[in-house]
Formats: structure tokens, C-alpha cells, sequence
């Protein structure tokens, strides 16, 4: 009887292929059955883009394999028993939309402003479509695990709001297990756009290019520090502490970026980025005064008419970009080259990875071995490391 209701179809589908305005061609398996359901509907693949036919085709013959061995109808089958078998919920919370509860957590809950109108954003174009109509005594592991598969950008956002959400309703006995553990992140196809530190050549080679610019004292702050740039537009210079001729403090207490009334100062990224940042540099403390003299603002990046800080696009471009490919500089540059360039030099200098953090103001030490300890490579200098350790 299971067999007669849940007949397995045949067919292979088709393969087409769409070229997005980026310029890359994805691939998609059209049309390809996979069960039928109790009202002997087929339900067919639904598909994620893939960047080449043949790999297309290799998924398409592995999905055809499982389809023919079940594996598909025995899902839906042991969901449908699930979903039959599950007592009516009493309690009405459960029974609002999953994409509702998603709404309403991130709105009330207090990000960033730019942080939340990103996660708002994702939850209306992404969940909404998916999740409107289910409720959220009905959700499971497998539906949420389709979801994910439909899509190959912004899965690390997609995957915030999972995170948060699921643990809220599991949290609550909503739901009667955390459905987050174990879901399989799909592949991206979302460019890369890895960071890479300058070398100390590069570095001397830009720094050389600013020698009596205007702004020659911010370029090097943002190498001598590693601060945010906007934690560099939030500040000012009765922030900026001269201990002597060589030495001194930046009082890291806000950043720059998007409220609710517009840019403005706003707390620091995290509790750690309100901090303390030394620096001993003689001509950097040279540079600070001459141009806190020459100020007229209480901005030390003051645009202008110094009423507030230089413009974070602005100064990227014109002080990073146009200057990198001027220099002949074959890296990726921006304003964030100079703050990885500051903590990949301080771990190659050994610096304990718990005062790196301290110093650029990340809460564990986490993002440091992620990021920038990089394994060595050099057989040489793998034995010279392990040499008398002991001795």
C-alpha cells in the first residue's frame, strides 16, 4: 500500500543554465522528480546554482541514485509519520510562522543599526518566501536543511539568524530540539576577497608615498595601531594621549557608523574595542602634534569644513585604492590592510595572541588564530623552531 502511495517516478529532468549580471554562468537541475507525495503530487528537485555543467551532472546523476533507492520517499514518508503523529499544540506561541518569530526577535533585539537593517533585510527576501507559511510547531531538521541548500550567498548571516532564532525557540520548548546542530553549511559562490597583509617593503614603499602629505599623520596611525577606521573617524584629539616624544595612548571609546539618526559616534563594535591602544613612534608623535596644531576641529580626521570625520568610502579610494595601483601594489588595498598588516606582524613577532587581541580590541583570540596565525611553511623554519626546546 506505502508503495502504491508513494510511487517512485522515473525521468532525469534537464539541465539549463543562466548567465547573471556578474558575468558567471550557474547551472540548474530543472525538472527532476523525486517522490510522490500522499496526495500523489510529484515533488520535484529543487536546485542550487553550480558554477559548471559537468558538475551539475555529477549531482544529478547522484540525485537521481538516491531517488531510486528510496532514499527520498523514505524521508518524506518518515517526516509525513512525524508531522501525523505530533500531538496539536496548545500552546499558540507554536503556532505562529517560523518567518514571523524571525521578524519580531531581530527586531526588538539591540544591534547595530546597520547590523539589523542587514539581518531584517536577509529575513524578508530569504525567510519570508520559505517560512511564512510554516509554523513553527511544524518546523524540523530536514525542512530547514532544504532551505539552507537553496541557497550559495550571505550563508554567514543566514546562518546568524538560525543560530539566534533556534536557540530562542528551543530555549522556550517551542520546538522540541536545537535544530542548528548539525545543519551543513552549502558551498558559497559568493567571490572571496581574501585579506592580505603588506610586506614590510610595501609597507615602507606606501608610507613613503604620503612623506608631507596632509594626511601622512593618519596613514601611519592606522599602520602604528591597527584601529578600525571607524574607530579613526570616531576620534578625537583630546582622545589622543602624548605621553613624550616617542610614546603614546589612543582612548579607543566609540566608533563611526550608521543610527537610527543617521552617522554618527556609537559604541565600539564590542565591549573589548573600548580600549587602550599604545604606540612608540617618534614620527608619528611629530605628526600628531603638527597637525593637532594646525587643527580647527575636534576631529582627527576632520573632512574639510571640520564638522566630522572624512568619509570612510572617500578616504579608502582615494588614499588605498588609487594609491596601491599607482605603487604597483598587486593586493587587494583598503583602510582594514593596514589593521591586518598591524596583527600579522605582531604574530610573526611573537606577540602572545591574548595581548594581540587585547591591543586591537577582539573579545577571544579566536579571530587571531583564525585569521592571521598562519601555518609556516618554510622547512627550515619549522626546525629551527623545534630546536632545543628543552635546553
Amino acid at each position: 500500500k506505502g508503495d502504491y502511495m508513494f510511487p517512485i517516478p522515473t525521468g532525469k529532468g534537464s539541465i539549463s543554465s543562466i548567465l547573471q549580471k556578474s558575468g558567471i554562468r550557474y547551472y540548474y537541475l530543472r525538472n527532476l522528480p523525486l517522490y510522490t507525495d500522499e496526495n500523489g503530487k510529484i515533488i520535484k528537485y529543487n536546485s542550487k546554482g553550480f558554477t559548471s555543467k559537468k558538475a551539475a551532472e555529477k549531482h544529478r546523476q547522484k540525485v537521481i541514485i538516491d531517488r531510486d533507492e528510496g532514499v527520498y520517499k523514505l524521508n518524506y514518508i518518515n517526516e509525513l509519520t512525524a508531522r501525523k503523529l505530533k500531538p496539536k499544540s496548545s500552546n499558540a506561541a507554536a503556532d505562529e510562522n517560523y518567518y514571523s518569530f524571525s521578524l519580531r526577535f531581530f527586531t526588538e533585539r539591540d544591534n547595530a543599526t546597520a547590523t539589523k537593517e542587514s539581518y531584517l533585510h536577509l529575513i524578508e527576501s530569504r525567510f519570508k518566501p520559505y517560512f511564512s507559511k510554516i509554523a513553527i510547531k511544524d518546523l524540523n531538521k530536514g525542512l530547514i536543511q532544504r532551505f539552507i541548500d537553496q541557497h550559495t550567498t550571505a550563508i554567514k548571516n543566514t546562518f546568524v539568524i538560525l543560530r539566534q532564532t533556534l536557540r530562542k525557540l528551543y530555549s522556550l520548548d517551542l520546538i522540541p530540539q536545537y535544530f542548528y546542530d548539525g545543519l551543513i553549511k552549502p558551498n558559497t559562490t559568493a567571490p572571496l576577497h581574501p585579506k592580505q597583509a603588506l610586506t614590510h617593503e610595501e609597507v615602507n614603499l606606501f608610507l613613503d608615498y604620503f612623506k608631507g602629505h596632509n594626511l601622512e599623520y593618519a596613514i601611519l596611525l592606522l599602520f602604528q595601531t591597527g584601529i578600525r577606521i571607524g574607530e579613526l573617524q570616531a576620534l578625537y584629539w583630546n582622545e589622543v594621549e602624548i605621553l613624550d616624544d616617542k610614546h603614546g595612548k589612543l582612548h579607543i571609546n566609540a566608533s563611526w557608523g550608521k543610527t537610527e539618526l543617521g552617522l554618527a559616534r556609537k559604541v565600539t563594535k564590542t565591549k573589548s574595542s573600548k580600549r587602550v591602544v599604545p604606540f612608540t613612534s617618534s614620527k608619528l608623535v611629530k605628526l600628531l602634534l603638527e597637525a593637532k596644531e594646525n587643527s580647527n576641529s575636534k576631529w582627527v580626521l576632520a573632512n574639510q569644513v571640520g564638522t566630522g570625520p572624512i568619509e570612510k568610502k572617500n578616504f579608502t579610494n582615494r588614499y588605498f585604492k588609487a594609491v596601491g595601483k599607482r605603487l604597483n601594489i598587486n593586493k587587494p588595498l583598503s583602510s582594514h590592510v593596514a589593521r591586518h598588516t598591524y596583527i600579522s606582524h605582531l604574530v610573526n613577532a611573537n606577540v602572545p595572541y591574548t595581548t594581540i587581541a587585547k591591543l586591537v580590541g577582539h573579545d577571544t583570540t579566536e579571530m587571531i588564530i583564525k585569521v592571521y596565525a598562519h601555518p609556516i611553511n618554510d622547512e627550515k623554519e619549522e626546525f629551527r623552531l623545534v630546536e632545543n626546546i628543552y635546553l
